[in-house]
C-alpha cells in the first residue's frame, strides 16, 4: 500500500485518528493488498483491465469496515465496486472479507476521494455513488471539512454515467439539512423521493452498519437521500 504522493492545499474531510491495527488486519494489508488494492496514480484507471471485465461501477465513499460494500457486492455480483477508505483498520477488515469469500468485484483505494475522482476515474464511468454516514463534523468551526460539498458534487457530476444515481445516508440532522440545501439548489440533481419529500424511504438493501447502529442508540433519526442527474454535457 503506497502513500499518496499528491500534495495540495485541499481541506481534508478526515483526520487520521484510526485505532490500532489488529494482527489480522495487518496481515490482510501485507498479503492481500496487491490483489484487491488500488494504489494512487495521477493516471486514469483502465477499469476493464482492473476488474478483468466490463460491468457497472459503484463508487462507495468512506466505507468504514466495509460491511455495506461487502454485502452489496456479494448480493450483486454483476456490479464492480470501488471502495474508498482512508483508515487502515477498515481496509484490513474489508480485505479479509473479500479474500475469505473469494470476491473478485471489489477493489479498495486508501486515498482521498477528491484525488481519486480528479485523477483516476474516467468521465461518465460511475453508475452509482454511495455515501453512507460520512463524518458530520458537528462543530461549526469544523464544518468546512464536511465531505459532501460543492466540489464533491461537481466531481460526481463529471464522473457519473447517464441515468446514474447518488445515494446518501446520515443520522445527523444538521448534516441532513446541509445535504438537502446543497442538492436542492443544484438544477442538475433530481430528488427521487417523489412528491417533494424531504428524504427517501430507507431501501431494504442498505444494511445497518455500526455507524448507523450507534446513531440509533443515541436516538438519532436517519435520513436517506437519492438523486438522479439531469446532465446535458
Amino acid at each position: 500500500m503506497k502513500e499518496n504522493t499528491i500534495k495540495n492545499n485541499t481541506i481534508r474531510s478526515y483526520v487520521k485518528r484510526e485505532g490500532r491495527l489488529t494482527s489480522s488486519q495487518q496481515y490482510a494489508i501485507d498479503n492481500y493488498w496487491d490483489r484487491h488494492g488500488v494504489d494512487f496514480s495521477p493516471a486514469c484507471l483502465v477499469l476493464q483491465a482492473l476488474y478483468k471485465r466490463r460491468a457497472p461501477l459503484i463508487l462507495d465513499i468512506g466505507v468504514g469496515t466495509g460491511d455495506s460494500t461487502f454485502n452489496h457486492a456479494q448480493t450483486h455480483p454483476e456490479n464492480n465496486y470501488l471502495a474508498i477508505e482512508v483508515h487502515r483498520p477498515g481496509v484490513g477488515q474489508l480485505l479479509n472479507n473479500i479474500e475469505s469469500n473469494n470476491l473478485t468485484n471489489i477493489k479498495i483505494s486508501n486515498n482521498d476521494v477528491i484525488d481519486v475522482l480528479q485523477n483516476q476515474i474516467p468521465d461518465r464511468a460511475i453508475s452509482q455513488v454511495f455515501i453512507f454516514f460520512a463524518d458530520p463534523w458537528p462543530k461549526t468551526k469544523h464544518q468546512k471539512r464536511r465531505l459532501i460539498n460543492d466540489q464533491l458534487i461537481e466531481l460526481i457530476k463529471r464522473k457519473i454515467a447517464r441515468h446514474g444515481r447518488l445515494h446518501i445516508a446520515t443520522d445527523w440532522q444538521d448534516y441532513a439539512k446541509h445535504i438537502q440545501r446543497l442538492c436542492h439548489s443544484d438544477p442538475e440533481l433530481i430528488n427521487l423521493s417523489g412528491n417533494k419529500l424531504y428524504s427517501s424511504p430507507r431501501p431494504n438493501w442498505r444494511i445497518r452498519t455500526r455507524y448507523e447502529a450507534r446513531g440509533l442508540r443515541l436516538n438519532h433519526n436517519v435520513w436517506d437521500f437519492c438523486y438522479g442527474f439531469n446532465l446535458n454535457r
